[in-house]
């Protein structure tokens, strides 16, 4: 009996032997499964569990849990596709309803995996040999444990949280036992359109872990979910040593979602090269026409997914082995006070004024706003007086930004994409500069504090309010604006505009007391560049001085 072999149902529940009420046959699972209150999805889920649950404590006949386990897994496929359009849109941490329903789905796939992980042990035992007759029933178990693993990482990944206790041992155990049964490039049907191998399951696995999932929206995750499936068969595992991304096999992790968590390669343990998998996605983009700046793929099931070049580029940056940061990062250990999006930033630099009172105090009584300078429903309002600030202790930095750990408050919600602010702490009522941020990567430890990245976009900024011309040349109403200062550029900082970026603006600012020749309050300003900053968010490169055609267009448009 090998170690592989043992290692697949290591930490699993006892089993007891089924009894005459509930029998370990697949027929009565397919009864149960058709009771289930589908009308329902609280309940029919909360029946499921127990289904899963009871399967994992009772003795079955291997073939007979393979079956049942595959008719229970459409019905959790169809329960997890409409959870997890509920959660699409969500900022973190998730209200506590939502969070037991999002843990329930990822419940569903770690039952799944080791369900299947269990049918392969029994259709082994006792000697944990492949028997004549049954090497596609056990390749069929083996990628089905592996395709289950991955979606329960893959939902805690969504929940921007470490994968739980065994997941990656799990993983490795199923991929090593394929490897020692000769079936791990065995083709296997996973439905009618789709045969992937047992190794190529395994590797997709690693190869989005690689690409540190805690970076990514909802929306970006799906996408990236979908790309790196298709790259991992290209992907590579040979004995350590090479000089690729080294896996201990005998650990509870992966490949390491951050530069620091990931091993040097040494004799010993496997190596994970998926440097193929970035080549193949650059010849991709090498062979799209000139102007075009993204592409399509199609996906089994004949969906077409269509992605950005410059998401495509992220998503690759941290497949190499030598992925390293564009600086040098320091230890930390200090505190600094942060608040969260662009309303509450606004406040802060404007001295607590709202925003009809801070433009107001510029361009007079008769300026109005625009409805998109409310708060957004998800973050804590500005809007009330009243911007809720806390502190932060920074885990180590460097010139491009922080990892920080925020302490778990009531009311404190964040997502990946998010504007920060990030100050050091007043002392004696000292006027405070803030530093403008965005959430780069987030990952909520078990204590519930929140581990981030965060890149540093600007270490000063000013409130603005901007006017954006519609189609006709008409100024539309003032919405709430940051302008970030660098070293030799600008730009502007708002939320996502709706209709095509115009080539200038009108910008409304407070006088700056840093500058020694202090510009107009209001000015016009060219559109030099325009960049998504994250879901709701845009940034507008701009200079001082549009050029004549430009300004004469904002002229023309008046107050």
């Amino acid at each position: 009996m090998s170690e592989a072999y043992t290692r697949l149902i290591a930490g699993m529940p006892a089993r007891v032997p089924a009894t005459g009420a509930t029998p370990a046959s697949a027929r009565h699972m397919q009864r149960n499964i058709a009771q289930l209150p589908m009308a329902n999805p609280a309940v029919a889920a909360r029946e499921l569990t127990h289904l899963l649950e009871r399967m994992l404590t009772t003795v079955w006949p291997g073939g007979e849990r393979l079956e049942a386990l595959n008719a229970l897994g459409a019905t959790v496929a169809q329960l997890s596709d409409g959870f997890e359009r509920q959660l699409a849109s969500e900022s973190f941490p998730l209200p506590p309803a939502k969070l037991a329903l999002a843990e329930t789905v990822s419940g569903f796939q770690r039952a799944l995996a080791e369900g299947y992980a269990l049918a392969v042990y029994e259709l082994c035992a006792p000697a944990g040999k492949v028997g004549w007759m049954r090497g596609k029933a056990i390749a069929q178990g083996l990628a089905r444990a592996l395709q289950h693993g991955g979606l329960s990482l893959l939902w805690y990944y969504r929940l921007y949280r470490n994968p739980p206790a065994g997941a990656w041992l799990r993983m490795h155990a199923a991929h090593a036992f394929a490897l020692e049964s000769g079936i791990a490039d065995k083709p296997v049907a996973l439905d009618a359109q789709q045969h992937l191998q047992p190794s190529a399951i395994y590797k997709h696995a690693l190869l989005l872990a690689l690409s540190n999932p805690y970076r990514f929206s909802a929306r970006e995750l799906s996408d990236a979910y979908e790309v790196t499936g298709m790259m991992a068969a290209r992907c590579q595992l040979h004995a350590g040593g090479s000089g690729a991304i080294a896996l201990d096999l005998a650990a509870d992790a992966g490949p390491g979602y951050l530069p620091e968590e990931r091993r040097a390669a040494a004799p010993g343990l496997q190596d994970f090269d998926a440097e193929p998998a970035r080549m193949a996605l650059a010849a991709d983009r090498q062979m799209q026409p000139g102007g075009v700046s993204r592409s399509s793929y199609r996906l089994h099931g004949g969906k077409i997914l269509e992605v950005s070049h410059a998401f495509l580029e992220r998503l690759q940056s941290t497949w190499s082995g030598g992925a390293e940061r564009g600086h040098s990062r320091l230890q930390a250990g200090h505190p600094l006070e942060a608040a969260v999006g662009l309303h509450a930033l606004h406040m802060l630099l404007a001295g607590g004024q709202q925003f009809q009172t801070f433009l107001s105090g510029l361009r007079g009584a008769g300026i109005t706003i625009g409805v998109q300078t409310q708060s957004p429903a998800w973050a804590a309002s500005a809007d009330g007086g009243v911007v809720a600030v806390q502190r932060v202790h920074v885990l180590d930095q460097s010139l491009g930004g922080y990892r920080l750990l925020w302490h778990a408050e009531a009311g404190m919600r964040i997502r990946v994409g998010e504007i920060v602010g990030l100050a050091p702490p007043a002392e004696r009522g000292d006027t405070q500069e803030w530093m403008i941020g965005i959430v780069r990567w987030l990952r909520i430890e078990e204590s519930g504090q929140l581990d981030t990245g965060v890149e540093l976009l600007a270490r000063q900024a000013l409130p603005a309010a901007v006017r954006v011309p519609d189609a006709r040349g008409q100024l539309r109403n003032a919405v709430r604006a940051l302008l970030l200062r660098g070293d030799d550029h600008e730009q502007l900082l708002l939320t996502t505009l709706n209709e095509a970026t115009p080539a200038a603006l009108e910008v409304s600012l407070p006088e700056d007391p840093r500058d020694w020749q202090p510009l107009p309050s209001v000015r016009l300003a060219q559109i030099e560049s325009s960049e998504a900053l994250g879901p709701g968010y845009q940034s507008l490169r701009v200079s001082a001085a549009p050029r004549p055609a430009a300004a004469a267009a904002i002229a023309e448009a008046g107050a």
